[in-house]
């Protein structure tokens, strides 16, 4: 997968580029927003934590155009969380997961259903992708709003961009983004995602901390390491207080001790959320699980490192992000397709957050269990 988003990342800053030159020629000018639109379209492909970080505005959307059928157009690996915000009619979506080849044939098959859907307004929620900017002119909408910044070009395929601010948090961008369409969020939007039941082994009622024991197939980097993970759960289950659930999306093996679930290779994303609504807390490095945590009210605690907590990490009171803070830190170019640029011969920014920091911030957030 990591090297598939090189290719990726390539191509968008090259034939991506191209392409939107060439459509820009063409590109209309001076459409107005319409007042009541009863088709929109989502383009939202990456990162299924910045889709459920956006949850709020995706329903503020529709509570804006109540008569709307929303769709969300999206990658097969994220498909699942866009279903779970509650705000998409209908999910669309291109199977990355089996190939690039696979990827454009399935884009191909859809086009012309785009197309024939006369969508009133698109919104491309990508940052700053040439292929998503191109695909809003493919698709030909009434209206289309897209993110903006100094130094990338997209073409000025949209009728309305939003600049993107990388200094704020990214729930802020989103926030200027559908602000400008009118669309404000509110306490009524900002609601769990749907959910599994949650699994039998960790029912009431013995409280529950969960585990991610996963590694980032895009980006590796931001993983802790396994060992620390170890450590953490040592400590959890020794002090004898609550039980660990350990998850990944591969199967992992891990040797069995009481108080210990594995449940690695067994839930998809509402089984997750189903986990997390019961949960005690959550530990964790920078990925799409986090979200999904801090959407169903568990309280975090991450470990992050390319990244900035200050643009992606949970608010409020009930998460703790760890970040150290290098001068080389984030590492990770937004207008080279989110690549990683480390200086370093390794993840330091990770590896040198201890376990006994993480244990720390999930001794302040959770006393009771320790």
């Amino acid at each position: 997968m990591k090297r598939l988003a090189a290719v990726v990342r390539w191509l968008d800053r090259y034939a991506g580029t191209a392409v939107c030159a060439v459509l820009s020629a063409f590109a209309p000018h001076g459409r107005r927003p319409p007042d009541a639109p009863s088709k929109i379209l989502v383009l939202k492909f990456w990162e299924g934590g910045l889709i459920v970080m956006g949850a709020p505005w995706y329903r503020a959307l529709r509570r804006r155009y109540p008569r709307a059928e929303v769709h969300f157009l999206t990658l097969d690996v994220n498909a699942q969380i866009c279903s779970m915000t509650g705000a998409a009619d209908k999910v669309i979506a291109l199977r990355i997961s089996r190939g690039l080849f696979v990827f454009f044939l399935d884009l191909a098959r859809a086009l012309p259903g785009l197309r024939a859907a006369r969508y009133d307004l698109l919104l491309d929620l990508e940052f700053l992708s040439r292929f998503s900017a191109a695909l809003s002119a493919v698709v030909r909408p009434a209206f289309a709003a897209g993110f903006s910044m100094r130094g990338c070009w997209r073409g000025g395929l949209h009728d309305l961009t939003v600049p993107l601010d990388l200094k704020a948090h990214m729930t802020a961008n989103y926030a200027a983004f559908f602000g400008a369409l009118g669309a404000q969020a509110g306490p009524q939007d900002r609601v769990p995602l749907a959910r599994a039941a949650s699994p039998h082994p960790l029912e009431p009622p013995a409280p529950f901390i969960v585990v991610n024991f996963d590694r980032k197939d895009i980006m590796p980097e931001r993983t802790w390491p396994r060992a620390n993970y170890e450590a953490v759960l040592d400590a959890v289950l020794a002090a004898g207080r609550c039980r660990v659930a350990v998850v990944s999306q591969r199967r992992v093996e891990i040797p069995g001790r009481p108080g210990l679930v594995n449940l690695t290779g067994e839930l998809d994303y509402e089984g997750l959320a189903g986990l997390f609504s019961r949960a005690a807390l959550f530990l964790t490095h920078d990925s799409g699980p986090l979200h999904i945590a801090a959407a169903m009210g568990c309280p975090t605690v991450s470990v992050f490192g390319p990244e900035t907590p200050a643009g992606y990490a949970p608010q409020g009171p009930r998460h703790r992000a760890l970040y150290l803070g290098l001068p080389c830190s984030p590492c990770v170019d937004a207008l080279r397709g989110k690549e990683l640029r480390c200086v370093r011969a390794g993840n330091e920014c990770v590896t040198g957050i201890t376990p006994e920091m993480a244990l720390a911030a999930m001794r302040e957030l959770a006393p009771e269990l320790f």
